[in-house]
């Protein structure tokens, strides 16, 4: 890189930082009033990716670089394979252990990791710290603020979800997704990064992918990353309503206390001018807008992530009898209900 252009790239980044600094405040305040930082969270953004491309740009592979990346990258594998072991094994000893099934309407695992600023010593200096010209520290606490207030999305470098209501303890470790498939031997390697070629002798891991490419972090500033969290937590949950019917309750019920149900909270809740039938209908098509409204996966030509849908797609039940406006069909639109959610 040539003195003229390295100087303009050094210029820049710290006029950048400089700017971020200035709406932030040099030292960033963790209960900073939120509409403040509403109204200037894109600009900051903006400037903290603009950053990441300079740095980048910047980088040049010098041998001390090269030597810390090898280093970071065999950590960040490690760390990796065993944030998936552990929850692997956490989710195995769960039917054993702590899953109780009077109580519990799902239980999800979830593991992960991420980079933890715990202060300076969070922070390694190099011996080239100059080179850049950035307040590396400072501008981590900028960006570990935006995540903490969910301006940039997930933090998590790497991570898994598993819900026992989804899968079963007789799965094996690739049907639960607990194989580090990303890691399969391949480098995710990054060609398009000047002096890039200096690191093609090693097989770059997903996690520095994910930090490079996915997170406004540069390359310089991934090297400088001291401390990283692996959390392996386990989350036991249950529902209930004020009448008490918990998760699903009309999976376990006969038709008879389905249909007393929605009877009974429709006659206590509805408005004088709404008919019984009215509301029944009104209230179960709220209740079970995920089945009587949602997309159907398996209607061909249909793909659940596409909008808008037309009332053909969107209405997938409709039924024979309805008591919007006929109370004398309440009994038999409840049947139908009944069966149809019960599939």
């Amino acid at each position: 890189m040539k003195n003229k252009e390295y100087t303009h790239l050094r210029e820049q980044v710290q006029k950048i930082e400089e700017k971020i600094l200035a709406i932030m405040g040099r030292n960033v305040d963790f209960n900073m009033e939120r509409t403040r930082l509403q109204r200037k969270y894109e600009q900051v953004e903006k400037l903290i990716w603009k950053r990441k491309h300079l740095l980048d740009k910047m980088f040049v592979a010098k041998t001390e670089e090269v030597k810390r990346m090898e280093q970071l990258n065999n950590r960040l594998l490690d760390l990796t394979q065993k944030m998936l072991s552990r929850t692997e094994a956490l989710y195995r000893n769960l039917m054993t252990v702590t899953y109780d099934p009077e109580f519990d309407d799902d239980v999800e695992v979830e593991g992960s990791l991420r980079f933890s600023l715990n202060g300076q010593s969070s922070v390694l200096p190099m011996a080239n710290d100059d080179y850049y010209g950035s307040n590396f520290y400072e501008i981590f606490c900028v960006v570990d603020w935006l995540y903490t207030c969910n301006y940039l999305g997930t933090e998590e470098i790497e991570c898994i979800n598993i819900s026992l209501a989804d899968y079963s303890t007789e799965m094996s470790s690739e049907e639960l997704g607990f194989n580090d498939d990303l890691n399969d031997g391949s480098s995710w390697y990054m060609p398009s990064m000047p002096s890039a070629d200096k690191l093609n002798h090693l097989c770059i891991c997903h996690a520095i992918h994910a930090l490079s490419y996915h997170k406004p972090y540069s390359i310089p500033d991934i090297l400088r990353m001291n401390d990283f969290c692996v959390e392996v937590k386990v989350k036991h949950q249950h529902w209930e309503e004020q009448d008490g019917c918990g998760w699903k309750w009309w999976e376990r019920c006969s038709f008879e206390k389905f249909r007393d149900k929605f009877v009974r909270e429709a006659e206590q809740n509805r408005a004088p001018q709404i008919r019984l039938g009215q509301e029944i209908a009104n209230r179960t098509r709220l209740y079970f807008y995920d089945y009587l409204e949602g997309i159907s996966a398996d209607i061909p030509g249909v793909e659940s992530w596409k909008e808008p849908f037309s009332d053909e797609v969107r209405y997938r039940w409709r039924p024979q009898k309805d008591c919007f406006y006929l109370d004398k069909n309440i009994d038999d639109y409840l049947r139908e209900l009944y069966e149809f959610v019960r599939r």
